[in-house]
């Protein structure tokens, strides 16, 4: 009987389901002995030459990590690192890891050139960010624009690279000429000055330049004038612009640079008893520039900016970069708004990376940029909105000061309060 039953179930018309069971086994099978490595087309599918990988994104950043300027643009990608790793850690995106391939510029426009060719055609990467030496950005600029790798959140803006607008180019730093705005309304306002005579103390540089313009033209619209004293990047020594600026007796001074160029500024003033007021550019707003200009200088300096300083408020994002700062032991870098800056920059970079689809290539992210987009740190700095036509990036800034006692920056006002100087 059980040999009728068996012959009986053979002869049967099978149902659907052990027809699909038999043809799924069949194909498993067959896949087997072809050695098949994926099961869907969407695993498969990798573009090595826009740096896009089965499992990973690669996505290039172009700073300076042991020249002159590596104190702020090293933390920088540090941050941009760390966020970049918060993801990976969660997943990553589309189930790729972002993988950052950092190269050191040195502050050198040649060394970048080398950088930048390398990360399009050597060691190709989908999109860069950072961008640190302005005098690159300016060499590189026509290359940029006619290539096909975008860089998103430029680490410093330069007309050269940034107008006209591109598609392939969006600034992510606080603009210089809002920083110009931003400090000089807030100061005429605070000290109450009628054509306000400031001073640019600055490095030598494309950036430089360009910043010391804004300065005249933000300067002229409340009837004052502006000069321009400089100095080399590796500067030692500021003596000869410190009397430059006793001399011209300005109301007001603002400095563009490196840290030292801020210390070495603000010090020598307090040596010779001055009181001048000063306002740094973002960059120079880390709490270790403040510590080693010493109190007695620091109670006339602060800096302008499109940041918020870790610890510094209890926002959600601010909240969030912290405890991973602190998790991953860079708990001491979150109250530098480099290190924030490179964060955000990273999430932006994440998010734009996921809006453009699980399968990315350089094309289909220069589509997404050029459509316009924005992003929302959740406090780290007012949401920033991109368009086809104004890639500008922040242009919200606020005034911040360092309080020597409870060792925390502290601002004055909301990014809101400042958007009539910079609109």
């Amino acid at each position: 009987m059980k040999a009728i039953h068996s012959i009986t179930a053979v002869h049967r018309k099978p149902s659907q389901f052990e027809t699909g069971r038999r043809d799924t086994v069949t194909h498993i099978a067959a896949c087997l002995a072809l050695g098949c490595v994926a099961l869907s087309a969407s695993a498969q599918q990798e573009t090595p030459a826009d740096g896009v990988y089965k499992d990973r994104i690669d996505w290039g950043v172009m700073m300076d990590l042991s020249g002159p300027t590596s104190s702020s643009q090293g933390i920088w990608t540090n941050g941009f690192q760390d966020y970049m790793r918060k993801i990976n850690d969660a997943g990553g995106v589309h189930g790729r890891k972002v993988n950052v391939l950092a190269e050191d510029s040195r502050y050198n426009a040649a060394t970048d050139k080398i950088n930048f060719e390398k990360l399009v055609g050597q060691t190709p990467v989908i999109g860069i960010s950072g961008m640190g030496t302005s005098p690159a950005q300016v060499a590189l600029a026509p290359t940029i624009k006619a290539g096909k790798v975008p860089i998103l959140a430029t680490y410093t803006p330069t007309r050269a690279l940034n107008e006209p607008v591109s598609p392939m180019v969006y600034n992510g730093f606080c603009g210089y000429k809002q920083m110009a705005q931003a400090g000089i309304g807030y100061y005429v306002d605070k000290l109450k000055l009628k054509n306000p005579k400031v001073m640019t103390v600055s490095i030598e540089s494309a950036g430089g330049k360009d910043y010391h313009e804004y300065v005249t033209e933000t300067a002229a619209k409340y009837g004052g004038t502006a000069v321009l004293t400089t100095m080399k990047v590796t500067a030692v020594d500021a003596t000869p612009q410190v009397l430059e600026v006793l001399a011209a007796k300005p109301d007001l001074i603002t400095i563009y640079g490196v840290a030292n160029t801020a210390i070495l500024t603000m010090k020598g003033l307090a040596q010779y008893g001055s009181k001048i007021p000063g306002f740094g550019i973002t960059y120079l707003g880390a709490p270790q520039i403040f510590v080693a200009m010493g109190e007695q200088a620091g109670n006339n300096y602060a800096f302008v900016s499109c940041l918020t300083p870790g610890g510094s408020d209890q926002s959600p994002g601010n909240v969030e970069m912290s405890a991973f700062a602190d998790k991953v032991g860079h708990g001491a870098m979150k109250d530098d708004v480099n290190y924030v800056h490179g964060w955000v920059t990273a999430q932006m970079v994440a998010e734009s990376l996921q809006k453009v689809g699980a399968q990315p290539t350089r094309a289909k992210l220069v589509e997404y940029l050029a459509k316009g987009f924005s992003s929302d740190s959740k406090g780290l700095m007012a949401p920033v909105t991109y368009t086809p036509t104004n890639h500008d990036g922040p242009t919200l800034l606020k005034v911040f000061d360092y309080d020597y006692k409870t060792k925390k920056f502290v601002s004055f006002g909301d990014y809101n309060d400042y958007a009539k100087y910079t609109r």
